[in-house]
C-alpha cells in the first residue's frame, strides 16, 4: 500500500514536471516563431486584412488589396522588381520568348481604324498577299473601328490552325477584300535591319535581346558576309535589353580567345556567375564599331561594355541607361508574377553600371549627367578617354590599360548628342499630322512610286516637295486652330522632317530596310561611327 501511495506520487511529481516542461517549451517555440521576421509580418498583415474584411464601412475585393500590398512592398526595393497580374505574365513572355501565335502582322491603330504597319516576313498574313496599308474594317464579319489595341490583339491572336476572317479595304479596290487566315507561330523578330552601306561595310539593327536574337544576328551577318562585309556597325540604341544568354552569346562571336564577358554577384551565392568567351568563331577579328544611347540598356550594356573593357570594338552615341541588375520571375499560384531582382552584373574590369535608385526609384545621377554633356566629341577621338577630367566617379581599366568610368551606365567612346527639333515642330510631330500624311500619299501613289524603280531608286530621287510640306502645315493648323505655323518657322528642321518623311513613305512601300537606310543619311552618330571605322580596324588588328 505505502509502495503504490508512493508510485503515483512520484507519477504526479512526473506529470507536474513535464507539464511545467511542455510549457516552457511552448513558451521558447511560441518565442522562435514571434522572432522570426517573416512569421511576425505576414501575422501583422493577417491581422490588417482581417479588420478590413471584417469593419471597414464598405465591402472590399480582398484580391484587388493583396494585390496593392504586394505592389507596394516590392515598390519598396528597386525599379525592376515588380509585380505582374496574370494578364500581362502571357504578354511578357511573349515579348522575349521571340513568338506568338495569330496572323501575324504589326499595326497602328489611325483613326480608330486597324492599319498594317506591315506584314511579318514569312508569316500566315504575308504568304495570303496582305500588304502594308491594308485596314482592316471586319473582323469575322463585325465591325473593327474603333476597337481597343486589347481588343484587337484578342481577335487575331489565337492558337496556331484556328481561323479567322478581316475584311480588308485596301487603296485603288471598290469593295472589301475578305482574307480567311489559318493563324500560325509568328516569329517577333529581334533584328529590325541589316544591309550593306558600302562594299565592305555592314549595319544591323538589334532591337531587343528575345529568345531567337542570336540566330537572326548570325544569319544577319552571314548574308552580309556573302556580300563583301569585312567590318561592321552593330546599332543598339533604343534596345531595352532581355536575356542575359542572349547577350553573351552575341558577344562571344566577337570575342576571342577564353575572356570574362560579364559577372554577376548577389546576397544568395547560388545566384553568383561567370560568362566566358569561347575562341574559335568567325567574327573575333572584324572590326567593330557599337552604337548606343540612353536607351540602350541592361543586354545592350552588357554587350557594349564587355567590348569596351577588352578594347574589342568602339563605342559611339550617348551614355546608356544604367540597368545593371538581373530579375528572375517567380510564378504565383494564381497566374500572376513577381520579376525578382537577385543579383548585379558586372563588366569585366568590375564596373557595375547600375545607376543610383532609392526606394524603387532612380535618382538623378548628375556623374552620369556632366558625362552626357561635356565637351566637343571631335576632342574625344584621338584619346578616346571622354572623362579624363572626371574626378568624381569611380575608375577602371580596360585590356589595355585605358581608363573608363563607372557610377551609372556605359559612357561611349565617342559622345555623340542628337540634334534637337524646334518646339514648334515638335508640336506639328506631336498632331499626328506626319502619320495621317503619310498614309494617305502612300495609298494614292504607291503604284507610281513601285513603277518608278526599286528601293535604290526610290533612296535617291524621291524627294520631300514644299507642296507637301505646305500640305503638313495645312493639315496641322485644321486639326489645332491655336497652331499658326509657317514654313520659315519649320525652315531649320526641314531637312530633318524631309528624311523623317521619306523614311516613313520608303518603309511603308518596301520595308524597314528602306526605313533604316534612309534615317541614316541624317543620323549624326551613326555618322560618327562610320568614321571611326578605320580607328575600329586599328584595335581590331591589335586584339588579342
Amino acid at each position: 500500500m505505502q509502495k503504490l501511495f508512493y508510485n503515483r506520487r512520484r507519477l504526479a511529481i512526473t506529470g507536474t514536471a513535464l507539464i511545467v516542461v511542455s510549457a516552457l517549451m511552448g513558451a521558447r517555440i511560441e518565442r522562435a516563431f514571434s522572432d522570426d521576421p517573416i512569421t511576425e509580418q505576414i501575422q501583422k498583415y493577417g491581422d490588417a486584412i482581417n479588420l478590413v474584411q471584417h469593419y471597414y464601412v464598405d465591402k472590399v475585393d480582398l484580391g484587388e488589396l493583396n494585390d496593392a500590398a504586394i505592389v507596394g512592398m516590392l515598390g519598396k526595393l528597386d525599379p525592376h522588381t515588380v509585380y505582374m497580374p496574370p494578364s500581362n505574365v502571357e504578354q511578357q513572355g511573349e515579348q522575349f520568348e521571340g513568338k506568338f501565335e495569330g496572323i501575324g502582322v504589326t499595326f497602328t491603330l489611325i483613326h480608330d481604324t486597324i492599319t498594317v504597319d506591315a506584314p511579318i516576313p514569312g508569316g500566315p498574313s504575308d504568304q495570303l498577299g496582305i500588304r502594308a496599308g491594308d485596314k482592316i474594317v471586319t473582323i469575322e464579319g463585325k465591325s473593327a473601328i474603333k476597337l481597343k489595341e486589347n481588343d484587337v490583339k484578342k481577335a487575331l491572336r489565337g492558337p496556331k490552325g484556328t481561323k479567322v476572317t478581316v475584311g480588308i479595304d485596301r487603296y485603288g479596290e471598290p469593295q472589301l477584300i475578305d482574307f480567311t487566315i489559318t493563324r500560325d507561330v509568328v516569329p517577333i523578330v529581334s533584328v529590325m535591319a541589316h544591309f550593306m552601306v558600302d562594299p565592305t561595310t555592314g549595319y544591323v539593327n538589334v532591337g531587343r535581346f528575345a529568345g531567337t536574337t542570336y540566330d537572326e544576328l548570325m544569319e544577319a551577318l552571314n548574308d552580309m558576309s556573302a556580300k563583301g562585309m569585312t567590318r561592321l556597325v552593330l546599332d543598339l540604341r533604343d534596345n531595352p535589353g532581355g536575356y542575359l544568354e542572349q547577350a553573351v552569346k552575341i558577344a562571344d562571336e566577337f570575342i576571342g580567345g577564353t575572356k570574362k564577358i560579364v559577372y554577376t554577384q548577389s546576397r544568395n551565392t547560388q545566384f553568383d556567375d561567370v560568362s566566358w568567351s569561347h575562341p574559335g568563331d568567325q567574327y573575333e577579328k572584324t572590326p567593330l564599331v557599337v552604337l548606343v544611347d540612353n536607351g540602350s540598356a541592361s543586354a545592350s550594356e552588357i554587350v557594349s561594355g564587355a567590348f569596351q573593357d577588352l578594347d574589342r570594338a568602339l563605342i559611339v552615341g550617348q551614355t546608356t541607361f544604367g540597368k545593371g541588375l538581373v530579375q528572375r520571375q517567380y510564378p504565383m499560384r494564381d497566374g500572376s508574377a513577381i520579376r525578382l531582382t537577385i543579383s548585379r552584373y558586372y563588366t569585366p574590369s568590375g564596373r557595375s553600371i547600375q545607376k543610383p535608385y532609392e526606394e524603387g526609384k532612380y535618382v538623378k545621377n548628375t556623374t552620369a549627367m556632366a558625362a552626357q554633356s561635356e565637351g566637343d566629341e571631335d576632342n574625344f577621338s584621338h584619346s578616346l578617354d571622354v572623362n579624363a577630367t572626371d574626378t568624381t566617379r569611380p575608375k577602371f581599366k580596360t585590356a589595355s590599360g585605358r581608363t573608363i568610368y563607372g557610377g551609372g551606365g556605359i559612357t561611349p567612346d565617342f559622345l555623340v548628342r542628337n540634334d534637337t527639333i524646334q518646339p514648334i515642330t515638335k508640336k506639328v510631330w506631336a498632331s499626328g499630322v506626319l502619320g495621317d500624311f503619310v498614309e494617305e500619299y502612300v495609298d494614292q501613289h504607291v503604284g507610281e512610286i513601285k513603277k518608278a524603280g526599286d528601293l535604290n531608286n526610290y533612296i535617291k530621287s524621291f524627294r520631300i516637295t514644299d507642296a507637301m510640306f505646305k500640305d503638313i502645315l495645312n493639315r496641322a493648323k485644321t486639326k489645332d486652330k491655336k497652331l499658326d505655323i509657317t514654313m520659315d518657322q519649320i525652315s531649320t528642321d526641314k531637312p530633318w522632317l524631309a528624311v523623317l518623311l521619306r523614311a516613313e513613305i520608303g518603309g511603308r512601300i518596301y520595308g524597314n530596310e528602306a526605313r533604316y537606310r534612309i534615317l541614316l543619311e541624317d543620323d549624326r552618330q551613326y555618322q560618327k561611327a562610320y568614321s571611326v571605322l578605320d580607328e575600329a580596324s586599328h584595335l581590331a588588328a591589335a586584339y588579342k
